[in-house]
């Protein structure tokens, strides 16, 4: 339930933190989101990506590192992620480590 909301936000939410919306309901969902974003990456994202590393508080900022360690056998799903998540988002560049 919580992934759930988390992802309905998130478009919203990046609006915010991306574009710089000042629009009160994209604030709101920023706020929510990163207090939703915090938990998940310290809980579900932790079981699915290990457990974040210093100064890695939100699941973008584990992905950033993720997304550059191309060793990593996983690293397909975390990049293919990190793309979705730079779709989404209206500047096309939450997660650095992920642009083409």
């Amino acid at each position: 339930m919580m992934l759930d909301v988390f992802l309905l936000l998130l478009r919203p939410a990046l609006m915010c933190v991306d574009a710089g919306s000042r629009k009160p309901h994209h604030i709101i969902a920023a706020l929510i989101a990163w207090v939703l974003d915090i938990v998940l990456a310290h809980t579900t994202w932790a079981l699915i990506a290990g457990k974040p590393r210093k100064n890695e508080w939100t699941i973008s900022q584990t992905l950033e590192r993720l997304c550059v360690d191309i060793n990593n056998p996983d690293w397909p799903m975390y990049y293919g992620l990190a793309r979705k998540i730079n779709r989404i988002s209206p500047t096309g560049d939450h997660i650095k480590a992920a642009i083409k």
